[in-house]
């Protein structure tokens, strides 16, 4: 079976970069012919109908709420795999976006494993989805569309950026953090039926959340959640924003990592995709 590599891009609102708006000419209005994505419109929905795939565009390609045209990570992925796919003689890529802003992962938001089951599109505030099992129907019918061609579905990395809604929960409502992520994690493998690596992006918006009065335990238990699930989980891999040559702790609120202190800025997200796409290749032998 011909390998079919597939992006896996979910958590809230910096997984589709809110409000970080991309220029009207860097917009991907024409369908990418290398990258294929499943448009909101046709495929937001429980069913045990085939997905529907088209090329990549920066509109109506995120499962979850409307917002397009944003300097985002899958987005800068994409173009890197576009580019760079003739000469280094890749397969077609597959991209599946599911994010809802302000949704994190304990009880009470859409991210929660038993959240009610529901499928109401629209912008956020308007949109409410049960996350965790839509996302799993959704991993489940694109891979079994994948192998009823003759595709191996490879995941090049499931890119979660989410947990950020806790910051302003109360801690002792943070203890579940390992075992919510845990479900999430297998529950995802499981609808996949295939290997899938993990990437957990840890949070460094601190100055923001002490300015709106957060504690600043919450940062740290989400991110030591990740570190232990990274030393724990098989393929599971902690991310670190700080990382980009551009983080610059003397920039008081965006420390040269966020657009508005807490949306990572188009810049940063590049950088991020450019790191994972380098990785991607060599992990899949393609470079």
């Amino acid at each position: 079976m011909s390998k079919a590599p597939v992006l896996l891009v979910f958590g809230q609102s910096n997984a589709h970069a809110s409000g970080v708006r991309l220029p009207e000419n860097e917009r991907i209005l024409s369908p990418l012919s290398r990258v294929l994505t499943l448009p909101r419109a046709e495929n937001q929905f429980y069913s045990p109908a085939a997905v529907i795939w088209r090329g990549y565009t920066t509109e109506d390609t995120n499962l979850g709420e409307c917002q397009d045209h944003t300097d985002c990570f899958p987005t800068a992925y994409a173009r890197l795999w576009e580019d760079n796919a003739g000469s280094l003689g890749l397969p077609d890529l597959y991209v599946i976006r599911i994010s809802i802003g302000a949704q994190g992962v304990t009880e009470g938001y859409m991210w929660h494993p038993l959240h009610p089951r529901r499928l109401i599109p629209g912008p956020r505030g308007v949109a409410d989805l049960a996350l965790f099992p839509f996302s799993c129907d959704v991993i489940r019918r694109a891979f079994d569309d994948l192998r009823s061609r003759g595709l191996e579905p490879v995941v090049t990395g499931l890119h979660w950026f989410g947990t950020e809604e806790e910051t302003g929960v109360p801690t002792q409502r943070l203890d579940v953090l390992p075992v919510l992520h845990r479900v999430l994690i297998r529950g995802w493998r499981e609808a996949a039926g295939c290997k899938v690596p993990v990437i957990l992006y840890k949070l460094r918006c601190v100055e923001r959340s002490a300015a709106m009065g957060e504690d600043p335990r919450c940062i740290e238990t989400i991110n030591a959640s990740f570190a232990r699930l990274a030393e724990e989980e098989k393929d599971v891999f902690a991310a670190d924003p700080r990382d980009c040559p551009l983080y610059d702790p003397s920039d008081p609120i965006n420390n040269g990592l966020y657009a508005d202190g807490v949306h990572l800025s188009g810049p940063v997200n590049r950088w991020l995709a450019e790191t994972a796409f380098r990785k991607d290749l060599s992990a899949l032998g393609l470079d």
